[in-house]
């Protein structure tokens, strides 16, 4: 897989306040005629051409925030459906579908210059991240019964000494209720 190389405008390179005001421009739907003219005015000369190379690069950044923020929406919704499903969980599952969606998306011609070694570490990253992720539900699940249970000993303890009648009654009652 190709790495992108970092881009470099004369945008990136002005001061902080005058690259807000410009990306503010941006989305605020400046010409970038106006957007040459404000740039030009605080002393810097750049052209149209410069501005809407870094307009498109700026657009499509935010419109992958967008997609990332929908996607973790969604993922917020579903998990609100389901009790026993948390976040991660959905996370899990949205990256799993995209790597597969991914994986039936490559041209059977790609096929031949896919990097699959980069492919299987990152399916086998994945898969440790969803096994990571079991042993610690089970771990918390542990941990709380074992809390429960030393709670339910104080609790049982104390009442058998101060109240023997109501501990016997919900000794019968727990019996009850396991038959």
């Amino acid at each position: 897989m190709k790495k992108k190389n970092r881009k470099h405008s004369i945008i990136d390179g002005l001061p902080s306040e005058l690259k807000d005001a410009v990306d503010e421009m941006i989305k605020s739907d400046f010409t970038y005629h106006e957007i040459v003219d404000y740039i030009r005015k605080n002393g810097v000369e750049i052209s149209m051409s410069s501005v809407q190379r870094y307009a498109s690069s700026l657009n499509e950044t935010l419109q992958s925030l967008r997609l990332a923020q929908e996607n973790f929406r969604a993922v917020m919704e579903e998990t609100e459906k389901y009790k026993n499903l948390d976040v991660t969980d959905g996370i899990l599952r949205l990256l799993s579908n995209q790597v597969f969606q991914a994986i039936n998306q490559i041209p059977e011609e790609q096929v031949q210059n896919t990097d699959f070694e980069t492919l299987m570490k990152n399916a086998v990253a994945l898969t440790r991240a969803v096994a990571y992720k079991k042993k610690i539900d089970i771990d918390s699940k542990d941990a709380l019964e074992n809390g429960a249970e030393q709670f339910q000993g104080y609790i049982f303890e104390a009442m058998s000494e101060e109240r023997p009648e109501l501990y016997k009654e919900l000794k019968k009652f727990i019996k009850e209720k396991q038959l």
